[in-house]
């Protein structure tokens, strides 16, 4: 009888359809120029602590990957942070009725140390914003000339915010932030003195125009070295 092995296996004859046809390497190619093509993998745009977790997060800042903007947000290092990203980084903690103001809206204008609370401005008898520990609300009267668009929220325009910093905020801060706003952030302070007439009798305006009146002074100093200084 014929026996069949099984230990070994048969070979099978390079039949047609097995064999490279002509047309392969010509496919092999194109796919190849298609994958190489494609776009790189995205990056976020910014990086939200409670998405990606507390061990990702201290990963990526600690490799440099990332860069802390505020709060559970972040960046890519590579990208520049900016005001309206700054906003960005806010976003849920002040409603759509409030607007972001004081040495928060500073922060937003001018970059710098990173407030501890959002300080959040909303009309007089509106409601204000549940209470919150990175948040603190303020019944405050802004004309539509005293608020900006920054990103997805609405922030007191840089005159506003050195008027507000100058007389709510306490030394060093006022000068410190106030200086910032001058340097960085476009302030005149002439003009803000100027508007504090429009304030006059309310608390705390005494001091500011103290405040901006120094900073004002500042200003118009000439720097050391100068053509002014030389010729003194």
């Amino acid at each position: 009888r014929g026996r069949v092995d099984v230990g070994r296996p048969q070979s099978t004859p390079l039949s047609a359809p097995n064999r490279p046809r002509s047309g392969d390497a010509g496919a092999m190619e194109r796919t190849a120029l298609a994958w190489m093509r494609q776009p790189p993998a995205s990056v976020p745009e910014r990086f939200d602590r409670q998405q990606i977790g507390p061990v990702l997060w201290q990963a990526l800042l600690r490799d440099g990957i990332t860069t802390h903007v505020w709060g559970d947000v972040a960046i890519p290092a590579d990208r520049v942070e900016t005001a309206e990203i700054r906003a960005a980084a806010l976003e849920g903690l002040v409603p759509r009725r409030g607007v972001v103001g004081r040495a928060a809206a500073a922060w937003v204008h001018t970059g710098g140390p990173r407030p501890a609370r959002i300080d959040v401005l909303v009309a007089p008898h509106a409601r204000r914003p549940d209470p919150h520990p990175q948040r603190v609300p303020h019944e405050c009267v802004l004309p539509a000339h005293d608020v900006v668009a920054r990103g997805p929220l609405r922030v007191t325009t840089v005159e506003r915010t050195a008027i507000d910093v100058a007389r709510w905020s306490r030394e060093p801060e006022t000068t410190r932030v106030l200086e910032r706003l001058a340097l960085l952030g476009g302030l005149d302070p002439e003009r803000a003195v100027d508007r504090l007439g429009e304030l006059a009798g309310h608390r705390g305006v005494n001091g500011a125009a103290a405040a901006l009146e120094r900073l004002a002074r500042q200003a118009r100093a000439p720097e050391p070295g100068s053509a002014a200084t030389r010729s003194a």
